[in-house]
């Protein structure tokens, strides 16, 4: 059905293109190589993590990566966006791959985007955060999908301009199918044909003042698909709906019908999560500053608190000029009460509901919030790609990480990035560790980009790890990107 879509997509937003390129049309282009060399068990933690799942978790790697696109333009009434984005790799659990391949519409403040596209942090800093966002933080390869709503903040009616709205809706499909029966242990669980929903609403209120504010919800949830070899089945197949009363439910949510397993039966449709999003801000012509928190929920307790102080927890600063120091960014990561350690539903014999043990980021059906290997939202809950027994769900969801990032300018030409964390891992509630793993990581980074030669970038990194965790792993990363105007021209 989706291929269907995307195809009658294609032949629609094609098809029409060619009557309104009457206005200025540029077409961007990028190339860049990377090769990361080191030792240890594991890609250190800030080189591999939140790079859209392109680098491998086996160390020394690398990549030769190209692509072009055309950016909507904003400030027109109509306009539309596409883009490709291909990548050759080395050292990874594919060779050659599309890391993007999109399609995008916009009418007004309306858009519709269909295919497969980097996503980043709703609200924070991209370049620091540790993770961006505990729902989707573009750690992992993006979801294939079709997503309409309206992406960029506009004025709400009728509130003379100090507030403002956006928000989205989406459904796609993870394409990890090969990926999971590949590298998936002796009798360890996987899934096929998994689908994706997530939606989000965010309200800002700022009106030429210093002082700004914005408040939202991020939800998401993967449902459908056939699971297999799961021990908590009776059965070494088991089938999830996937019709289109399944996107409704997945929606509202609701309860599956009686079509489904008992799991979506007495509780919801999928594997839910999401967050409440807040921030306060004070902006000035040149730098703001701001303070931020993220309640991560995983279900209905934690949506109403149970979860004690489980989120995440951030101050940001950053300018437009090139100084010294051009941003700064230090957060706190907590997952560990997840709403106490029980968890049971009333029965007959008991009629008592105790919510808890909530698993962040795992399921009883699912292997949780992961796409080929790789969490979807923050690195600190560790990704099963780091797991080396073929089991392809979380091993460490109850965690603590402290995180702190700053950027700048040694001169105009040439920047650099210090990125460093300690986290601590506690295991499940179900399968707690029998000692607290800990992990401390850090990263330095530089990039020369000259004036004389513009869009060119020169990259060298080098970071490490320490602990138990992830082991002690360190390695160097060379880069070189090109980017620049393939071509612009009028009708």
């Amino acid at each position: 059905m989706l291929k269907k879509i995307i195809i009658l997509f294609l032949f629609v937003f094609f098809g029409s293109t060619h009557s309104i390129i009457h206005a200025q049309f540029s077409l961007q282009y990028n190339a860049e190589t990377n090769i990361i060399a080191g030792n240890g068990e594991f890609t250190p933690f800030y080189l591999m993590n939140n790079r859209g799942g392109i680098i491998s978790f086996t160390p020394n790697n690398g990549y030769l990566r190209a692509g072009v696109s055309k950016k909507i333009d904003n400030n027109k009434r109509f306009s539309y966006g596409f883009g490709i984005d291909l990548i050759g790799s080395y050292n990874n659990d594919a060779t050659i791959y599309l890391q993007q391949l999109y399609g995008e519409i916009k009418y007004r403040c309306l858009e519709l985007m269909i295919g497969s596209k980097e996503q980043y942090s709703l609200m924070r800093d991209r370049e620091l955060s540790s993770g961006r966002s505990m729902v989707w933080s573009g750690n992992s390869r993006p979801i294939p999908q079709v997503s309409v709503g309206i992406p960029h903040f506009v004025n709400f009616p009728g509130t003379n301009g100090w507030m403002q709205i956006k928000g989205e809706i989406s459904y796609g499909i993870f394409v990890d199918d090969a990926y999971q029966k590949e590298h998936k242990g002796e009798g360890k669980p996987y899934s096929k044909h998994v689908l994706y929903h997530r939606k989000y609403l965010i309200l800002k209120f700022e009106k030429e003042k210093p002082f700004y504010g914005s408040i939202g919800i991020d939800m998401a949830a993967q449902f459908g698909g056939t699971i297999y070899d799961n021990p908590n089945f009776k059965t070494s197949v088991t089938k999830f709906p996937s019709g289109i009363k399944s996107f409704f439910k997945v929606f509202v949510p609701l309860s599956g019908g009686n079509d489904s397993p008992l799991i979506d039966q007495v509780n919801v449709t999928g594997n839910h999560l999401g967050s409440y999003l807040l921030e306060i801000g004070y902006r000035k012509k040149n730098w703001h500053a701001k303070l931020y928190h993220e309640r991560y929920f995983d279900d209905h307790s934690g949506m109403i608190f149970k979860n004690k102080w489980d989120g995440l927890w951030g101050i940001e600063y950053r300018t437009i000029k090139k100084k010294p120091i051009t941003g700064a960014v230090f957060e706190i990561m907590n997952s560990k009460d997840q709403s106490g350690p029980f968890l049971f539903d009333k029965t007959e014999e008991l009629p008592l509901k105790t919510s808890g043990a909530d698993f962040y980021y795992g399921h009883m059906a699912y292997n949780g919030w992961t796409h080929r290997g790789h969490t979807m939202g923050t690195p600190f809950i560790a990704s099963p790609g780091y797991n080396t027994d073929g089991f392809l769900g979380f091993k460490s969801s109850r965690s603590l990480a402290f995180h702190a990032g700053i950027d700048g300018y040694i001169f105009s030409e040439l920047s650099y990035k210090i990125l460093a964390g300690h986290q601590q891992g506690w295991g499940t509630g179900y399968l707690p560790f029998t000692h607290i793993t800990h992990e401390f990581s850090a990263l330095a980074e530089i990039n020369y980009r000259p004036e004389k030669i513009k869009g060119w970038t020169f990259r060298l990194s080098g970071a490490f790890d320490k602990g138990t965790l992830f082991g002690d792993n360190w390695g160097i990363q060379i880069g070189i990107r090109k980017e620049g105007l393939l071509f612009s021209t009028k009708k």
